[in-house]
């Protein structure tokens, strides 16, 4: 089945690079992904010490984590998903289709890019800390999919840096593979492919 999957991916996917809306989502655009990303979760800003909702030891956490290059560890990928989870931070997904096995960023997928690009450099999130989160589906081995989705993540940061002067230190990206499966009940959907913004606070 996952071999007959990756064959139809690489088919499908030969001609580069897609991102579209995430399935019931907003078009991709610099204000939609504006919107999504300050609407009010639990907490504001991880600058803030009261009444945001983070406490010392996570925000502490989150600044550890600014300017990485190096693979996130499972540890840390475990605790930055409890802190959105539970602190409800805002998010908006796009659903990112690369070369089969490739974190190369094409020509396809400028347009989606620049308007994430636009939307960090947009007053209303140009200091926010920004999550990037790697999906991939389950296509392959689990190792595999891994330091893919680390791979994608990084590209889609490099760029953001590269193309749009937003801050290193403003960027997190983490590949998480095939962990958390957006639909489980089709562990290879286009839909488990995608890269997740995440407002970490600003």
């Amino acid at each position: 089945m996952r071999r007959l999957a990756a064959t139809c991916g690489a088919l499908l996917l030969g001609a580069g690079l897609l991102i579209t809306p995430a399935i019931g989502q907003e078009a991709v655009s610099a204000d939609n992904i504006v919107k999504a990303l300050k609407k009010k979760g639990k907490t504001r800003s991880i600058l803030q010490p009261s009444g945001s909702g983070l406490t010392d030891e996570q925000s502490n956490f989150i600044d550890g984590l600014k300017g990485k290059t190096r693979e996130i560890v499972v540890e840390e990928r475990k605790q930055l998903t409890k802190i959105v989870k539970d602190q409800g931070l805002p998010s908006f997904d796009l659903e990112i289709y690369f070369n089969l096995n490739s974190a190369e960023i094409t020509g396809e997928a400028r347009p989606a890019l620049r308007e994430l690009g636009l939307a960090l450099r947009n007053v209303q999130l140009k200091d926010a800390v920004i999550l990037l989160n790697g999906h991939t589906d389950a296509t392959g081995s689990a190792e595999h999919n891994q330091q893919l989705s680390q791979a994608r993540a990084k590209s889609v940061r490099t760029f953001l840096i590269d193309n749009f002067g937003v801050s290193a230190n403003q960027l997190i990206a983490v590949g998480y593979g095939e962990e958390q499966l957006k639909n489980s009940a089709e562990p290879d959907a286009g839909e488990n492919r995608r890269v997740q913004i995440v407002n970490l606070g600003g």
